[in-house]
């Protein structure tokens, strides 16, 4: 939810209570701010790391079609959020051109989550139709990044990426780090190689045990570990426009030192996502008992309308919390505490 968070993290905390709770009690809700789109399962990558099981194309897919009416036109009636395009890998989508023009015929703005590799063969389509933004993913220094990526060369094609990506125009640039036990304390070495990179920001985002990083929990990050990367990005603040984005939760009232807005988790509130398979989820999850409907049989403004209930009222002491990453904490693996406070917290019992 990395990219989410930036697009709505100009909202405070206290603008959630004072807001969108109280709009919920009279039976209202905002328009979202962002909706990411799972846009299919595909990827041309094995990471241990990722939240779903990408690799092979999901059955039943969104098509073009439906996802021109069922997601495009809803997010129309929805004022134009952002379209945030994930997956999986979205560039392999065979049609991925003409759904970023089809948004762009509806004045939709648009995102992506990528790895980077396949930037350059679509370079077309992103000058005709520029994103507000583009996060690429790197893992750690080259040997680490293609050993744990599973293919040599992807952490050349990711820098290059990103440097492209600048070239045509694209406002924002980010350099995506997801923080796992091998790479965690890498990120100083790290450094270097983002500042001299074309990244207008580094987001340092945590490993969540979801997917296929479920099947990895021996790679979630100690709580030594989240404490030096959060002192670390502290410091580099001051120099280079780094954040720890979504899974790490609020730092209280010192959220100004590590994000540039304070935290504030999003989750149904300010954000959805959509799976390649249509499920509209509160983030990205892939727990489908989590999905609030299906686009195909329920309009996507309908959906946002009536759903989420759960997380903009107060009855769920879970979901309800708006200052933790919800992702992170229905997996018992909560890091505000260990990060921020140096106290033990349900991390250190999950990594045992």
């Amino acid at each position: 939810m990395g990219i989410l968070g930036r697009i709505f993290g100009r909202r405070t905390a206290h603008v959630y209570e004072t807001e969108i709770r109280w709009l919920h009690r009279l039976g209202a809700v905002r328009a979202p701010e962002a909706v990411q789109w799972i846009t299919t399962s595909t990827c041309d990558l094995h990471c241990p790391h990722c939240y779903s099981h990408a690799g092979r194309r999901s059955p039943g897919e969104l098509t073009h079609d439906e996802a021109c009416r069922l997601l495009l036109d809803e997010l129309v009636a929805l004022d134009r959020p952002v379209l945030v395009l994930a997956g999986g890998e979205p560039l392999l989508r065979p049609d991925f051109a003409d759904l970023v023009a089809a948004a762009g015929r509806r004045g939709i703005p648009w995102a992506l989550h990528s790895h980077g590799g396949r930037v350059l063969e679509q370079l077309d389509a992103f000058r005709a139709h520029l994103p507000v933004m583009v996060a690429i993913s790197l893992d750690g220094p080259r040997e680490v990044h293609d050993a744990f990526r599973g293919r040599a060369g992807s952490f050349d094609r990711a820098l290059r990426a990103m440097a492209e990506l600048k070239q045509i125009g694209v406002s924002e640039v980010v350099a995506g780090t997801t923080l796992h036990r091998e790479n965690a304390d890498l990120v100083a070495d790290m450094a270097p190689i983002v500042l001299e990179s074309a990244a207008d920001a580094w987001g340092l985002h945590l490993m969540t045990p979801e997917g296929r990083a479920g099947e990895h929990r021996e790679l979630l990050p100690t709580a030594p570990q989240l404490r030096r990367v959060a002192s670390f990005a502290r410091r580099l603040r001051h120099s280079f426009r780094v954040e720890l984005d979504n899974e790490w939760g609020s730092a209280g009232d010192e959220d100004c030192f590590y994000r540039d807005a304070s935290f504030v988790c999003g989750a149904g509130r300010f954000a959805c996502v959509v799976s390649a398979t249509g499920e509209v989820m509160p983030c990205t999850t892939t727990d489908l008992a989590e999905s609030e409907g299906n686009v195909r049989d329920v309009p996507l403004s309908q959906i946002w309308a009536e759903g989420f209930a759960r997380f903009r009222g107060t009855d769920d002491a879970l979901r309800s919390d708006c200052g933790d990453c919800w992702l992170q904490t229905r997996n018992g693996v909560s890091c505000r505490s260990a990060a921020f406070h140096g106290a033990s917290s349900t991390l250190l019992e999950a990594i045992r």
